[in-house]
């Protein structure tokens, strides 16, 4: 969702002068700070240090998921590749063997019936398109 941040009002008053949003968070910044300053468990380079520790182990951790989730998805589709492989042959097989069980005659009397049937789906063609050449039809009659 687009924001026009030209035309946004950060003056939660709408008074000029009095601080708005700016202000507020210049305070909460300041307030933050002092409590920081003051409850802090341990002097600034030693939570520098841990905070900085505990990222690091975080982003280690972060590689090693991710290196693990790229490794699985790999895995996943290299399985996927030998399922569809797998299916392909099978499928090649099973029509391979339903062609020799029930094709009613030998392979080379099938495939001579098979040319001459497209020979004549051919030569029909050709004379359906002789014939188009030959004897036009009419244009329509426009509708009045």
């Amino acid at each position: 969702m687009p924001t026009d941040f030209e035309s946004f009002d950060f003056d939660a008053t709408g008074e000029a002068g009095s601080g708005g949003f700016l202000g507020m968070a210049l305070l909460a910044l300041a307030v933050g700070a002092g409590t920081a300053l003051l409850f802090a468990p341990a002097d600034g380079a030693k939570t520098r240090e841990f905070v900085s520790g505990g990222l690091r182990e975080l982003r280690g951790g972060a590689e090693t998921a991710l290196q693990r989730v790229q490794h699985e998805l790999s895995r996943r589709e290299e399985r996927r590749r030998r399922q569809r492989r797998v299916s392909a042959l099978m499928g090649l097989a099973v029509g391979a063997g339903l062609a020799a069980l029930l094709v009613p005659e030998s392979g080379p009397n099938t495939r001579r019936r098979i040319v001459e049937r497209l020979k004549r789906r051919k030569d029909e063609v050709v004379a359906e398109a002789e014939r188009v050449v030959r004897d036009p039809m009419p244009d329509p009659e426009p509708a009045a």
